[in-house]
């Protein structure tokens, strides 16, 4: 079981410039679930808010969402990825603020499809658990349902809070509970951790804007932090 796995004690320094996005600096001494070639793979690093946009141009950078919980038309021919930490505050920030008029404007018009992954930084102890919590709901159709209500109660994550969630939404308890307690979503979550590793994304939210062509993004901007809704309606406007 990856959670009898301890991550080494460190010391934790949190850096603040300005307004940043969640960050994970160091290892905690809280258990990390998974190892990834001998390392855990809680990335580390920070996300400063408002950071210039990355732009990739001639980009053949592609990224696979087969499988991964999305929102929109599927024939929209623009996404948007997320990598996201349920203990994040400006995770949460972005989904109260800047994601219902980025959902009105461009997901619900058919323009924009939106896809989530994970990203539970180490410095968030119930990161992984709620990530699991999320895609044992999704097992039983009701992701973004769970999803919203662990932003909304995000002072309060504990394992009795996701059972509770999961009766507040009529999920089958026993199958709910199996699925969180042998950690069934597991491998999707560790492939997250591992392309967010990959493409150097060290801190949520992290976003990756392109085109899309079945169910592969073909990556032409990132965004690291919580840009304004302009920044993302004019960063799609270029992809139309």
């Amino acid at each position: 079981m990856f959670l009898s796995l301890l991550a080494r004690p460190a010391t934790v320094i949190l850096v603040c410039i300005g307004l940043l996005a969640c960050a994970a600096p160091a290892p905690s001494p809280a258990p990390v679930p998974y190892v990834d070639s001998g390392r855990s793979s809680h990335p580390t690093g920070i996300a400063i808010r408002d950071r210039p946009i990355r732009v990739i141009e001639g980009s053949s950078l592609q990224v696979s969402f087969q499988g991964d919980p999305r929102l929109g038309d599927s024939t929209a021919r623009i996404g948007i990825v997320e990598f996201s930490d349920y203990q994040c505050l400006f995770c949460r920030e972005f989904h109260r603020e800047q994601f219902p008029r980025l959902k009105q404007e461009f997901i619900e018009t058919g323009m924009v499809r939106f896809i989530h992954k994970d990203l539970p930084l180490r410095i968030h102890a119930q990161a992984v658990q709620a990530a699991l919590s999320a895609h044992c709901a999704a097992a039983q159709g009701r992701f973004w349902e769970m999803h919203d209500a662990l932003f909304t109660h995000q002072g309060r994550l504990t394992p009795n809070l996701y059972l509770e969630l999961a009766r507040g939404l009529k999920l089958d308890e026993a199958k709910f509970k199996n699925c969180l307690e042998n950690h069934v979503p597991e491998p999707g979550i560790r492939e997250d951790v591992s392309l967010a590793r990959r493409l150097g994304l060290t801190g949520t939210p992290s976003f990756l804007i392109g085109r899309i062509k079945d169910n592969t993004l073909t990556v032409s901007r990132q965004i690291r932090g919580v840009p304004a809704f302009e920044t993302f309606a004019e960063e799609i406007e270029k992809l139309k």
